[in-house]
């Protein structure tokens, strides 16, 4: 039987892919082949980029499976859920959510919880579980720090499903793009990140994440100490400064 979840790698590009059409649900063996996926990524010397994306055209995910929710499967899959959305939150590699379609439930959960959403206008998001009595347990986590309390709080406690315009007001999505050209118009986007030397977009991740629950000025701080004692030490930072001083392109040494 095929893989629920499977992995593809080009051109710098780690690609995790939903491939349980037509809904993408994510049972528990998916959710577990997503998180291996995602390691085998991470590992991958020749992967800049991972992006998180679906097969078929009708759903990214309609989330997590109802029947996982049981009581003798419920602690299981919420652990696994959670390795896979912390996973991709804090990978050290920039992951890329691509959202043609309905992301809902544990769906939008795992686009939230990259680092950047590519959507096409024809997609719908949203977290229904309210009206089913049950909370998006990594929703109502995530989404205050991600996008303010406000916006947070309409999504989890309306249940309602918005369109990909409404999330990018709301700060959920960064780009919304024309359903007829949304493979072109995301690969094109995903060209401009691979620009960028890998290991500088890896440090300035985690500068971004050590800051996301600091203050202003310890946040500063641990920036300070991961540019010059990390990043600085790295071929690449060099090298970017001394092309830039040097009016050239640079030439990156690492991935």
């Amino acid at each position: 039987m095929a893989e629920a979840v499977r992995t593809e790698v080009a051109g710098g590009i780690g690609r995790l892919i939903i491939d349980d059409p037509p809904m993408n649900v994510l049972t528990i063996p998916a959710i577990e082949q997503a998180v291996a996926g995602l390691h085998r990524l991470e590992a991958d010397q020749g992967v800049k980029i991972i992006t998180v994306q679906a097969a078929g055209d009708k759903a990214f995910s309609a989330g997590v499976d109802v029947a996982d929710h049981t009581p003798e499967k419920m602690e299981h899959m919420l652990s696994t859920f959670e390795e896979l959305c912390l996973g991709l939150h804090r990978s050290p590699k920039p992951t890329v959510a691509l959202v043609k379609r309905m992301a809902l439930g544990g769906g939008l959960e795992v686009v939230a919880c990259c680092d950047m959403v590519l959507a096409s206008d024809a997609a719908t998001l949203g977290q229904p579980e309210v009206k089913v009595g049950v909370y998006p347990i990594i929703g109502v986590a995530l989404f205050p720090k991600i996008i303010g309390a406000k916006a947070a709080n309409e999504i989890v406690l309306s249940g309602a499903i918005y369109s990909a315009e409404d999330c990018m007001r709301m700060g959920l999505v960064n780009r919304v793009y024309p359903d007829a050209s949304f493979d072109e118009d995301a690969e094109k986007y995903l060209s401009g990140l691979l620009r960028n030397s890998g290991v500088v977009m890896s440090y300035t991740k985690k500068a971004v994440l050590a800051g996301l629950d600091r203050d202003i000025d310890s946040a500063l701080k641990e920036a300070t100490k991961i540019y010059v004692n990390e990043l600085m030490a790295t071929e690449d930072a060099n090298e970017g400064l001394q092309a830039f001083l040097e009016k050239r392109r640079p030439t990156w040494k690492e991935a």
